[in-house]
C-alpha cells in the first residue's frame, strides 16, 4: 500500500494538468472574492445595502463562489477534472500496464488513486475556501462584517465534502467507461443540461406536474443542497421539500459510492 501511495503521490505531483486545474481554482476563487468583496464595500451604507442577513452570508457565499446560494460549486468541477485525469491518463496513454506492472495489488493501486487524489481535492478546496474569506476580510474589515463566523466554517466543512464526492463520482464513473473524453462530457452534460431538460418536462407536460417534486431526487439536484443554507426547521425532513443537505449527502454519496464499488470490481477483473 505504501508503494502504491508513493507512486501516486508521484504520478499527481508531475503531471502540468494538475497544476493548472489547481490554478485555474485558487484564481477563480480569490477572483469572485476580490469582485464580490469591492461591490459589497462600495454598497454599505447606501440604499443599495445589502440587508443584515446577507451581510451575514457574505462569508460562506465567498467561499463557495455562491454555491451556498444555489450556484453550481465551480471549483469542485474544476477539482473533478483531476479525478476524471487520474485514471484517463493511464487509459488514454497506456500507462495502465506500466502501472500494474510496477504494483502487484490492483486494489492497493485503486485505493491509492482516491486517497492522494481526494486529499489533493480537500486541501485545494481549503485553501481556496479561506483564501476567498481572507480577501472579504481585508475589504470589509471595520464594516461590522463577521466572515468569520461559526456559519463560515460550517460552510467550508459542506464544501469540502461537496467536493470529494463528486472528485470521487467523476473518478468512478471514468473508471467504468475507461474513457476520459467521455467523462469529461459527462460531468457538465448530465448536471448542467441532462437533468434540468428532465425537470423541465415534470413541468410543462401536464400528466406529470403534479410529480415535479420527484425531480428534486436527481442526483445532482440533490449534491446541490450540501453546499445550500438548508437546516432542519420545525417539521422538517431528511428529504423533504427542499432537501435537507444531510439529505442530499445521502442520495449524492450513495450514489458515488454504487459507481465507487462498481468500479473496484471491474478495474480487479478486467485486462489493463
Amino acid at each position: 500500500m505504501r508503494d502504491a501511495l508513493a507512486y501516486e503521490w508521484l504520478r499527481i505531483r508531475t503531471v502540468r494538468s494538475t497544476y493548472w486545474l489547481t490554478g485555474i481554482a485558487l484564481a477563480f476563487s480569490v477572483a469572485v472574492a476580490i469582485a464580490v468583496s469591492w461591490a459589497v464595500r462600495v454598497t454599505i451604507g447606501t440604499p443599495d445595502a445589502p440587508s443584515a442577513q446577507d451581510l451575514g452570508e457574505v462569508g460562506p457565499w465567498l467561499g463557495t463562489q455562491f454555491a451556498r446560494a444555489g450556484a453550481p460549486h465551480f471549483v469542485a468541477y474544476v477539482l473533478a477534472m483531476l479525478g476524471i485525469l487520474s485514471w484517463g491518463h493511464e487509459y488514454r496513454h497506456g500507462m495502465i500496464r506500466a502501472t500494474l506492472t510496477s504494483l502487484s495489488s490492483r486494489t492497493a493501486v485503486w485505493v491509492a488513486k482516491y486517497v492522494v487524489v481526494l486529499a489533493w481535492v480537500a486541501v485545494v478546496v481549503t485553501v481556496g475556501f479561506l483564501l476567498s474569506v481572507l480577501v472579504g476580510w481585508l475589504f470589509l474589515s471595520g464594516k461590522g462584517v463577521d466572515v468569520f463566523g461559526a456559519t463560515t466554517f460550517a460552510a467550508l466543512g459542506r464544501a469540502v465534502l461537496s467536493a470529494v464526492l463528486l472528485s470521487s463520482l467523476a473518478m468512478a464513473f471514468t473508471g467504468l467507461v475507461r474513457n476520459q473524453t467521455a467523462a469529461l462530457v459527462a460531468l457538465f452534460l448530465w448536471p448542467l443540461a441532462i437533468e434540468n431538460v428532465i425537470t423541465l418536462i415534470f413541468y410543462i407536460v401536464p400528466g406529470l406536474r403534479d410529480h415535479a417534486d420527484v425531480t428534486r431526487f436527481l442526483p445532482f439536484a440533490a449534491g446541490g443542497r450540501i453546499n445550500e443554507d438548508s437546516v432542519f426547521a420545525a417539521g422538517d425532513t431528511l428529504f423533504g421539500n427542499p432537501i435537507a443537505w444531510v439529505g442530499g449527502v445521502v442520495i449524492f454519496g450513495g450514489l458515488s459510492l454504487a459507481l465507487m464499488l462498481a468500479s473496484q470490481a471491474l478495474f480487479r477483473r478486467r485486462d489493463a
